[in-house]
């Protein structure tokens, strides 16, 4: 009875820390999903034009993720914003049912006259 006790607890304390987890990384990509929510319907091919919204929202992500030295994965406060804004973006793309189409990310830099300085790609993965 009390192994049995046991391993209900380790569940539950593992499904608590998972769904914590889950609701610090919503709570982390929140200013990613506003910046970059905008653009969805464009990068998966439901608008023709990016809009001016999600222009701006991905200007302000390039602002966000600035790197220390070329290469480095760390803007000037030492944080890892270069990956928050990967697994934000990658987070919206496993959530919606449309898949990001390759031509429309391709265009975004372009159509709002900037280039990238975070990955968006149709099968994303930022662990690698």
């Amino acid at each position: 009875m009390k192994i049995h006790r046991a391993i209900i607890l380790v569940t539950l304390l593992a499904l608590t820390k998972t769904a914590v987890s889950q609701l610090q990384s919503i709570e982390q990509c929140r200013e990613v999903f506003d910046s970059f929510m905008p653009c969805m319907g464009f990068v998966e091919g439901i608008f023709q034009q990016p809009s001016p919204q999600c222009c701006r929202g991905v200007s302000h992500l390039n602002n966000v993720v600035k790197f220390k030295t070329p290469g480095s994965r760390k803007n000037e406060q030492g944080t890892e914003e270069l990956e928050r804004v990967c697994e934000c973006i990658e987070i919206m793309g496993k959530a919606d049912h449309l898949p990001f189409l390759t031509s429309a990310i391709n265009n975004l830099p372009p159509l709002c006259s900037l280039s990238l300085s975070f990955p968006i790609s149709v099968g994303m993965d930022c662990s690698q």
